[in-house]
């Protein structure tokens, strides 16, 4: 008698998930959302586990984002990378990215240089899992409501290129560091006026910028439409490195990077029939 309840109620339960699914394109971007947040915790929550043995390093991002890879397959988005020869280096350098998506996180992970580590928002130190991984990757915080604290965070980023804090070995010939320059998800066609940070880390280290651009997610995913499609295609190309020592100031610096990749931006979108809202 059990079990024939249980099975009817599975039964029910089976029929009403299929009903929503092929009626309602709301349910399907809920169900894949919470489908993909459970694969990041679960890539970070494993990933970081299986690290710990390692030690705090930027290494440890390559185990957690190949976790990622496998348990994300049921996405089915691929990445077409461009030129990331410039990304292949062992000079260090900062890496600005536009940011559009929680989905930047996967993309990130197919383009992810040797030893760089992220520069990322205060508040992620208390995402359950995420926050274990971020200090094994030796993640760098930045506090954007406090001036001092936001200070502080571009000279621990400037440490972290220049020194190993555990060795005291100098790393320059090492280090990268990735940053959104945007501050914020940005889904628009064009991008946010650009956070000053990245730049003022690059001209005071003197090392290049490497500006790194994603085409669009709007063919297959638009948070305001509540729709996130089954499949999808993402250009990322990575742009010739730009010497910040032949800039006068850091707003020239600034101005270069973000006309460089507002222009790539659009480029890409029209490649891939991307259309925007008016």
């Amino acid at each position: 008698m059990e079990m024939s309840l249980l099975f009817y109620i599975i039964l029910v339960l089976s029929l009403a998930f299929n009903i929503l699914w092929f009626l309602s394109a709301s349910f399907r971007f809920r169900v894949r959302m919470t489908g993909y947040i459970l694969c990041i915790f679960i890539a970070a929550s494993v990933g970081g586990i299986l690290s710990i043995p390692h030690g705090r390093t930027p290494k440890n991002h390559f185990r957690i984002f190949n976790i990622f890879h496998v348990i994300s397959f049921w996405m089915h988005l691929t990445f077409e990378l461009r030129d990331v020869k410039y990304i292949d280096s062992d000079k260090p350098f900062i890496l600005v990215a536009n940011h559009q998506s929680i989905l930047d996180v996967l993309g990130m992970s197919y383009v992810w240089p040797e030893n760089c580590v992220v520069l990322l928002k205060s508040s992620l130190k208390f995402a359950p899992g995420f926050n274990l991984c971020t200090f094994l990757c030796n993640s760098i915080f930045i506090n954007r409501f406090s001036k001092s604290k936001a200070h502080q965070a571009v000279d621990n980023v400037i440490e972290a290129i220049e020194r190993d804090k555990a060795t005291n070995k100098i790393l320059l010939q090492f280090r990268k560091i990735w940053i959104y320059p945007e501050g914020t998800r940005n889904a628009g066609e064009k991008l946010l006026p650009f956070k000053k940070g990245a730049f003022i880390i690059a001209k005071r280290a003197n090392i290049p910028i490497v500006c790194v651009v994603f085409s669009s997610h709007r063919n297959f995913y638009d948070l305001k439409e509540r729709r996130f499609d089954y499949g999808g295609h993402v250009i990322v190309q990575a742009l010739p490195p730009i010497d910040s020592t032949k800039f006068d100031t850091v707003d020239d610096l600034l101005s270069k990077c973000q006309s460089e990749m507002q222009q790539t931006f659009h480029r890409l979108n029209k490649e891939l029939g991307n259309e925007f809202a008016e």
